[in-house]
């Protein structure tokens, strides 16, 4: 057994050493099998085990815990990973109701050897779902045991002694520990309930637990600079609670510091609060702090530092506590050698791509200057796109990587010389100095550059119409909530009719698609306009600007038919028809710009279905997938028919799903009436 290991090797060794001695300890969950997990804390166990031992379920953590309670029932043991604290969430009521009722209602005659692994917590530059901290939720419900580990040796004993536990465990795993972590482990469970006292003191007692033990022992060590003796207690598991440890301590030093990254409020700081208030209040010096997450909404990557426990705010809480109302927190030392010489910001665990990240694009180059939160490159990792700010000002001296290339959690990726630098010396053989604005820079003998490039491989430079493309897109992405719904249409009748007309008279399939869109704009106009974000406004505008999606010779294109809602069904198929052609060829003579809702034909990509990213800055885009024959259910038997997937994508803004499904639902019914545009057709 590996003796010197990170929190997630831990966890794996444990899982593994568990399997290995109990064939009834099975580990399943979204992507623990032969990917690993997207941790990659399960790495190994399915190719070691075997696929019915360790295995993928569907995204559906109501079902994961469902097939676990079943299965614990049974006989089995089962160890479950929920991939993110906000995704366990639609397993909530079955951890409530099932889970951790199930030895009462048996009237303690049976138990439920059940094991439910959720990451959880901040600091890794996630986005929203993927940092809550919902332990309260859990250690409110009677029935549930809970653990917290804050290093490696009790993320293997504790989570040993979960699986050999005949009652649930929620064992909650800080994303931030999984490779930041390293430590030595024992092959012995270690029991629940019992506190570790992490450091001794006699003027103060700290209480922690995960992730933030780390910054209460270091919050400790500028304490004692202070001469304030704090002592660290790591409660280890929360249900069951060590009180005995937490009281003796409180009693002893009299101050007590509760420290928790969730919300304050209701939270677990309060019920340890209300302990030592109820059993050490004769002892008490001074009143219990408490330093946690803002009661707010988990905030975005760049403010995440601002509401997560700091070093700073405990040490605040600590001069409080000793009486020293003024003392603010201690100031920093003087920067040494190496500081002066150029800080290295190293690659985070960003918690997603696990032990490494490709570089997609620098957002800084040498010789810069940048501010604290500035953007300085943007980072692919297993699940996202990215964008790691600056962690304080400074000049950047040096680019450590081209784009494309792989990066080391814990590797350089940028040299900041420390605010005040004047002047800096860049590995091109320029200098760079600072200038007097806050991100202006004037370089001298050698221009700023990004990193060399790759040694190999093509690069195309985004410029152009794909620049163009890439920046709508980007735009889009970033201020529209994307939501897509679809539906499957029966297209036989309308396909007859088409091949019915004359060949010059014959509309496209894009034609139709357009033709069908008017008509239901006519009934559902909220589609057709913008959202004014200065005014909080939804702008429907007067005229219909379709946009038509074109593969064109140079890239993705979308010209515009202006007032298409003008023009009667011949001119309509006609425009369709010229607009489209002078696309394709790059003949232009059509408008790119003030289009008001688009129709896409995606299905001549020979595919079925798709989910768009709306042509910015309008609401919905119509989309049409290939026609296909299926079995189709007609009159009371099934026939080949050909069908077609229609789909929807609207900002959510605008409208919700009564208005796009009634739009949808409307085009597909003149799908299937198989009427062709006429002045006696819908939309004449």
């Amino acid at each position: 057994m590996p003796t010197d290991v990170t929190v997630a090797r831990a966890i794996n060794a444990a899982l593994r050493d568990a399997m290995a001695e109990d064939e009834r300890v099975v580990v399943f969950g979204e992507d623990v099998g032969p990917l690993g997990g997207v941790f990659r804390v399960t790495d190994g166990l399915a190719a070691a085990f075997g696929d019915e031992r360790c295995f993928d379920t569907p995204l559906a953590e109501s079902g994961i815990v469902g097939t676990a309670i079943g299965m614990a029932m049974y006989g089995y043991r089962p160890v479950v990973e929920l991939q993110f604290d906000a995704f366990a969430y639609p397993a909530f009521e079955q951890i409530v109701s099932h889970v951790a009722k199930w030895r009462s209602r048996t009237r303690g005659r049976m138990g439920l050897p059940l094991v439910i692994r959720i990451p959880f917590g901040g600091g890794i530059g996630a986005v929203e779902h993927h940092s809550d901290s919902s332990e309260a939720y859990y250690a409110h419900t009677p029935g549930l045991q809970i653990a917290v580990p804050s290093c490696a040796a009790d993320a293997y004993s504790l989570l040993r002694a979960a699986i050999a536990s005949e009652d649930p465990v929620v064992f909650l795993e800080h994303k931030k520990l999984y490779w930041s972590e390293h430590g030595q482990i024992t092959p012995q469970p270690s029991p629940f309930g019992r506190a570790a006292v992490r450091r001794r003191g006699t003027t103060a007692t700290i209480v922690a637990y995960g992730a933030v033990v780390g910054t209460a022992l270091a919050a400790a060590r500028e304490a004692a600079a202070r001469g304030w003796d704090v002592e660290v207690i790591d409660l280890r598991t929360l249900v069951p609670l060590d009180e005995e440890t937490v009281v003796e301590s409180a009693r002893r030093t009299g101050r007590v510091l509760v420290v928790h990254e969730a919300q304050g409020f209701c939270g677990v700081g309060a019920e340890l609060a209300a302990l030592v208030a109820e059993r050490c209040f004769g002892r008490l010096k001074a009143p219990v702090r408490r330093v946690t997450g803002f009661d707010v909404p988990y905030p975005p990557p760049r403010l995440e530092r601002f509401h997560l426990p700091t070093v700073e705010r405990l040490v605040t809480a600590l001069a409080e506590l000793h009486g020293e109302w003024d003392a603010g927190v201690p100031a920093l030392p003087p920067p040494g050698p190496a500081e002066a010489a150029g800080e290295p910001f190293l690659l985070p665990d960003l918690g997603e791509g696990l032990v490494e990240a490709e570089i997609v694009r620098w957002l800084v180059s040498e010789g810069q200057f940048v501010e604290v939160d500035a953007p300085l490159v943007e980072v692919e990792t297993a699940k996202s796109v990215v964008e790691l700010p600056s962690p304080h000002r400074g000049l950047v001296s040096r680019l450590h990587g081209g784009v494309g290339d792989s990066v080391a959690v814990g590797a350089p990726l940028v040299t900041l010389l420390p605010d005040g630098t004047a002047t800096a010396t860049l590995p091109s053989g320029g200098t760079a100095t600072r200038p007097s604005g806050p991100s202006l820079v004037a370089v001298e003998a050698a221009p700023a550059v990004a990193a060399a490039p790759p040694a190999s491989g093509r690069r195309t430079p985004l410029y152009g119409p794909r620049g163009a493309v890439v920046r709508k897109v980007e735009t889009s992405r970033r201020e529209i909530p994307h939501v897509t719904v679809w539906v499957d249409a029966d297209a036989t009748g309308l396909l007859a009719a088409r091949r019915r007309a004359a060949a010059a008279a014959r509309p496209g399939l894009l034609g139709l698609l357009a033709w069908f869109a008017l008509d239901g704009l006519r009934r559902f106009p909220v589609l057709n306009g913008r959202v004014d974000p200065e005014r909080q406004e939804i702008v429907e505008a007067a005229e219909v600007n379709l946009g038509l999606v074109v593969q064109g010779e140079r890239g993705l294109v979308i010209p515009v038919l202006p007032a298409a809602q003008a023009l009667g069904p011949d001119a309509l198929v006609a425009g369709v028809r010229r607009v489209v052609e002078s696309a394709r060829t790059g003949g232009g003579g059509y408008r790119v710009s003030g289009g008001t809702f688009t129709v896409n034909n995606f299905g001549g990509f020979g595919v079925d279905g798709s989910t768009p990213i709306i042509n910015h800055p309008e609401v919905a885009m119509l989309g049409m997938g290939r026609l296909t024959d299926r079995p189709w259910v007609v009159d009371g038997g099934v026939r080949p028919r050909a069908v077609t997937q229609l789909s929807l994508t609207f900002d959510h803004r605008v409208c919700d799903g009564d208005v796009a499904g009634g739009f949808l639902r409307h085009v597909a019914d003149l799908v299937e009436r198989g009427a062709l545009p006429s002045d006696d057709a819908p939309g004449a």
